[in-house]
C-alpha cells in the first residue's frame, strides 16, 4: 500500500489549486474502492475537502465528497453534499446520478427513479443513469420498460458486464406476444455473450419459437427440416434446457423420429446433424428428464451394446462410432453411458459439429471425480435421514449450473446494511469468516467468493459428487474456497467461529431441522449473522398434495421420475399448472429436488418465528422476493425493509405464491 501512495504522491505536482486536489482525490478514491482500503478512502476525503475549501462551488469536488460519504454508508452526509451541489446547478447529471444512488441505497425507489430519469434526460452518456433507471424499473416490477432500456443500452455497451447481466435479468421476465425477425437477431447475438446466464433468455426464446413455428397443442405445421435448421432453436438447445410442455412434446417427437430413422442405417441425415447434436446437448443439460417409451428403450440398449462392441475392437475412428454415440446421447448423458469409460480410453478426433460437446461431456465427469477425491472430510453424523439425503445428491447433484452470471463487486456488510437499514451487523474486519452450510454444487459459495471482497469462504456439504462439481466451478472462476465433506450436525468439527453462516434450502431436508439450526448457531460468533431459507407451506400447497397422493411411492429411479412427470403432463396443465410452470420440473435432478425429495418440512411464518426464538436468535429481516416492492406498497403502504414478520404474513395471504422461492431471511446471534 505504501508503494501505491508513494506513486501517487511523487507523480502529482504540488497540490495548490482545487482541480489538482480533486484529481489526486479521485485517484485515491478509485483505488480505495477497488481495494476496499479505508486509509486510502480517508486520504481521498481529506483532499476532496481541501479542494472544497479552496473552491466551494466546484461541482466535481462536491460530487466526489458525496460519493465518498455514500461509500462509507453515511447517507445523510452524502445527501448534504448533493443538495449543496444541486443548489448551485440543478441540472447537473453527475449530481442527479449521485442523488439517485443515495435514494436507491436507502430504499427510496420513487425518488431514485425521479433522479435517474432527470439525469438521463440531460445526458444519456455522462453517467450510468439509464442503466440504473432500468434497474429501478426491474425492482418495481416494470419488466417491459426495463427490458426496452437495456435492449437499447446493449447496442452500444455490449462489453459492459453489468449491462449484459441486467439485460439478461430483465429478459428473464419477458414473454413475446408475436414473432419478430429483429428481436430474433438480437437474441442470437446475445447467445454469443460469455460470462452470462443464458438460461435467462429461455422465456423469450421459447415464446418467440412458439410464434415462429405456430406451435400449439395440436402440433407444429412446419416441415421437420425447417425445424431442424432453425438457428434460434439450435442456440436454445445448446445453452439451456427448455421448460415448456409444448416444446417438450415437439422435441421428444422429433427425437423419436430421428432415432427410429437413423438407427436403421446407423447414420444421421446431413440436414439433421445439428439438430441431433442439439438434442444431445439438451439431454446433457436436462439430465434425460424426458419420457422414454419401451421401443426407444430397446433401441437405446441395442445402440449402447453396439458402441461397447466397437470400442472393444481396438483402434476406433470417429466415422465408426460418432453417429451411434450421438443417437444415444439424445437419451442419456454421456457420463451415464455403459461405454463411457471405454470411450474415454480412446483418443478420438471428433467431427467439428460435435467436437465441443464431446470434449465437455468426456472431460467434465473426470474433472469432478478428481476434485471430489481431494476434498477434506469431517465425520459424518450417521443420521439415517442425512444418509438418505446424501445418497440422493450423490446420484443427482443439484443444481448442475453452467453459468455464474455477473454481480457488481461489493462489500458484503455494506450490502446487508442497504438491505436492512439500522440492523446490527458483525464488527468489520478482514477476512470475514463465512460458512455456506449445505453448499450443494457451489453456486452461492462461488458467487460470494468471486463478487464480495474480504470474505474467507468455507463450503460444507454431505455429497462428495456435489462438492466435486462445486470445486470444478470454483477453479473455473478462480475462487479460493475451502470445500469440506461432512454433515452440518457435526459442524463443531470445523473448529471455527463464523461471522456469517448462509444455510439456504437445507434445514427443511433434515429429520430435525431444529437440531441442525442449533449446531450452526453454536458455530456462529456472538454478533454474527445467519441467512436461512426455508420452504413456505402455502407456496408448496400443490406439491404437498402431489406428495400425499403418491404416499410411500415417491419415485427415486430415473425411469420412475420420468414416468410420473409424463403422467402429470398428460393429465394437463389445469390440475398441475403451478408445477408445470416451475423451471425445476424440466431437469431430472431439479425435478427430484422439487417434488420427490427424500425428506422435507414446510413452514408458515409463525413456525419460523418459533424456530429462531428457540435457537436464541434475533430476527433481522426478510430478503424481499420478486414482486414484494409493489405488493408491499399496494397493500401496506410500506417498503419491504420496514416490514415485520406479521406484515410478511399478511402479504403472503394476499399472494400465496409470494415465497415460491422460499422464505429467505437473516437472523442474528446476540
Amino acid at each position: 500500500m505504501a508503494n501505491l501512495q508513494t506513486t501517487i504522491q511523487t507523480s502529482t505536482p504540488p497540490l495548490r489549486d482545487h482541480r489538482s486536489l480533486i484529481e489526486a482525490a479521485s485517484r485515491y478514491y478509485s483505488e480505495a474502492v477497488r481495494l476496499n482500503d479505508v486509509q486510502l478512502l480517508e486520504k481521498a476525503s481529506q483532499l476532496a475537502y481541501q479542494a472544497w475549501q479552496a473552491d466551494d462551488r466546484y461541482l466535481p469536488g462536491i460530487n466526489l465528497l458525496a460519493r465518498i460519504a455514500m461509500h462509507r454508508g453515511q447517507y445523510q452526509n452524502a445527501k448534504y453534499w448533493v443538495d449543496n451541489g444541486l443548489s448551485i446547478k440543478p441540472d447537473s447529471p453527475g449530481l442527479l446520478y449521485s442523488a439517485g444512488h443515495i435514494a436507491l441505497s436507502t430504499g427510496q425507489l420513487d425518488d431514485a427513479e425521479e433522479f435517474f430519469t432527470a439525469s438521463s434526460r440531460i445526458s444519456q452518456v455522462a453517467t450510468k443513469s439509464p442503466m440504473y433507471l432500468a434497474h429501478i424499473k426491474l425492482l418495481k416490477g416494470a419488466y417491459v420498460d426495463a427490458f426496452q432500456i437495456y435492449r437499447e443500452l446493449i447496442k452500444t455497451q455490449a462489453n459492459d458486464a453489468q449491462v449484459r447481466s441486467k439485460l439478461f435479468e430483465a429478459t428473464d421476465q419477458i414473454v413475446a406476444d408475436f414473432y419478430s425477425v429483429e428481436l430474433e437477431q438480437e437474441l442470437l447475438r446475445w447467445f454469443e455473450f460469455e460470462d452470462v446466464d443464458h438460461s435467462q433468455l429461455r422465456s423469450l426464446t421459447t415464446s418467440m419459437l412458439q410464434h415462429k413455428m405456430r406451435l400449439t397443442e395440436q402440433g407444429c405445421p412446419l416441415d421437420p427440416e425447417q425445424i431442424a435448421n432453425d438457428p434460434l432453436l439450435l442456440a436454445g438447445l445448446q445453452h439451456f434446457y427448455f421448460t415448456d410442455p409444448l416444446m417438450e412434446k415437439l422435441l421428444t417427437t422429433l427425437r423419436r423420429s430421428l432415432l427410429l430413422s437413423s438407427s436403421r442405417e446407423l447414420a444421421i441425415p446431413g440436414g439433421f446433424l445439428d439438430l441431433v447434436t442439439g438434442l444431445a446437448a439438451q439431454c446433457e443439460l436436462n439430465e434425460s428428464v424426458w419420457f422414454i417409451d419401451p421401443q426407444e428403450t430397446t433401441l437405446l440398449s441395442q445402440l449402447n451394446d453396439l458402441a461397447a462392441r466397437i470400442l472393444s475392437l481396438g483402434d476406433v475412428n470417429a466415422s465408426d462410432i460418432s453417429a451411434i454415440v450421438l443417437l444415444t446421447m439424445m437419451y442419456q448423458p454421456l457420463r451415464h453411458a455403459p461405454f463411457f469409460d471405454a470411450l474415454v480410453a480412446h483418443d478420438i478426433l471428433w467431427p467439428t459439429h460435435m467436437a465441443e460437446l464431446m470434449d465437455k461431456c468426456l472431460q467434465e465427469p473426470l474433472t469432478i471425480r478428481a476434485h471430489a477425491s481431494c476434498v477434506r472430510t469431517i465425520n459424518l453424523s450417521g443420521d439415517p435421514i442425512s444418509d438418505q439425503v446424501r445418497a440422493q445428491y450423490e446420484v443427482h447433484p443439484y443444481p448442475r449450473w453452467t453459468s455464474l452470471g455477473y454481480h457488481q463487486p461489493a462489500d458484503y456488510l455494506d450490502t446487508l446494511a442497504s438491505l436492512f437499514p439500522g440492523a446490527q451487523l458483525p464488527e468489520r474486519h478482514e477476512p470475514i469468516n463465512l460458512l455456506v452450510a449445505g453448499c450443494g454444487t457451489g453456486r452461492q459459495a462461488v458467487r460470494l467468493s468471486r463478487y464480495f471482497h474480504g470474505l474467507s469462504v468455507t463450503a460444507l456439504d454431505l455429497s462428495k459428487t456435489s462438492l466435486g462439481y462445486a470445486a470444478m466451478q470454483a477453479e473455473r472462476y478462480g475462487c479460493d474456497i475451502d470445500f469440506v465433506h461432512g454433515d452440518l450436525l457435526e459442524a463443531a468439527q470445523l473448529n471455527t467461529q463464523y461471522d456469517v453462516i448462509e444455510c439456504s434450502g437445507v434445514l427443511h431436508h433434515m429429520d430435525h431441522p431444529e437440531d441442525g439450526l442449533q449446531a450452526l448457531t453454536e458455530q456462529l460468533a456472538s454478533g454474527g449473522l445467519m441467512k436461512i431459507a426455508l420452504y413456505s407451506r402455502q407456496a408448496r400447497t400443490l406439491i404437498r398434495e402431489l406428495r400425499e397422493t403418491l404416499g410411500e411411492d415417491l419415485p427415486t429411479s430415473e425411469s420412475d421420475i420420468r414416468l410420473v412427470r409424463e403422467t402429470l403432463i398428460q393429465q394437463g396443465s389445469e390440475q398441475w399448472h403451478a408445477i408445470l410452470q416451475s423451471p425445476d420440473f424440466y431437469s431430472l435432478s431439479a425435478c427430484r429436488d422439487l417434488l420427490f425429495h427424500t425428506k422435507e418440512h414446510t413452514y408458515d411464518l409463525q413456525e419460523v418465528r418459533r424456530l429462531i426464538d428457540n435457537a436464541g436468535l434475533e430476527w433481522v429481516g426478510m430478503v424481499a422476493p420478486q414482486g414484494a416492492y409493489k405488493l408491499a406498497a399496494d397493500v401496506l403502504k410500506l417498503k419491504p425493509q420496514h416490514l415485520t414478520l406479521n406484515d410478511w404474513h399478511t402479504l403472503e395471504q394476499v399472494n400465496p405464491a409470494l415465497f415460491a422461492g422460499m422464505y429467505q431471511f437473516y437472523v442474528r446471534k446476540p
